[in-house]
């Protein structure tokens, strides 16, 4: 066997031992991304379960609205200094599901979490936060621009496109419903 030979050999078997090193290493990002996403989703759950982020939204959800047509409470939201010990904490709960589904829109937009899976889980509620805290943003907004809560904003966007090309669900269209009964 040559010189030469033998070298093409080596070069050749370096190649081989580097592609698969290059393929393991592929195929272990996609695991370790995986991962991420499910420790974010996970994040994301658990601080939705949480008894702060639970009094927040069932104030958003059940109160905010009456609120809000109270001329003073809007006054309060616009103008901090203004704002009494009462108001503040209102507003607090509000803040802290507003800043909930900013985080979310950041993971999305950043795509540190899936899109389509994140959509398929909070579609309905992201869209129903923002029809409840919307004229909370607009307020703020007088004061601090644009910029506050625009991942919010951008999620509830892709939720909305999203229901629209889904108007039925994701259910697959090949597998049997199970009837249900409505007494």
């Amino acid at each position: 066997m040559s010189l030469e030979l033998v070298n093409t050999l080596a070069t050749f078997g370096t190649f081989l031992v580097i592609a698969a090193t290059a393929i393991a290493a592929v195929v272990q990002l996609r695991h370790a991304r995986g991962s991420n996403h499910i420790a974010a989703l996970n994040e994301l759950r658990e601080t939705s379960e949480t008894p702060e982020f639970q009094a927040a939204n069932q104030f958003v959800l059940g109160q905010l609205n009456a609120q809000l047509q109270d001329p003073a409470f809007r006054y309060q939201l616009e103008v901090r200094s203004a704002r009494t010990a009462e108001v503040s904490l209102l507003i607090a709960k509000a803040v802290v599901v507003a800043n909930f589904w900013e985080n979310v829109g950041v993971l999305v937009k950043t795509g540190l979490v899936d899109r389509e899976l994140v959509l398929q889980i909070y579609t309905a509620q992201v869209i129903g936060a923002w029809e409840r805290l919307g004229p909370v943003a607009a307020i703020r907004r007088r004061v601090t621009g644009d910029v506050l809560w625009e991942n919010f904003e951008y999620f509830t966007v892709l939720a909305h496109d999203w229901l629209a090309a889904h108007p039925k669900g994701t259910y697959p269209a090949s597998v049997r419903r199970i009837g249900l009964k409505d007494e």
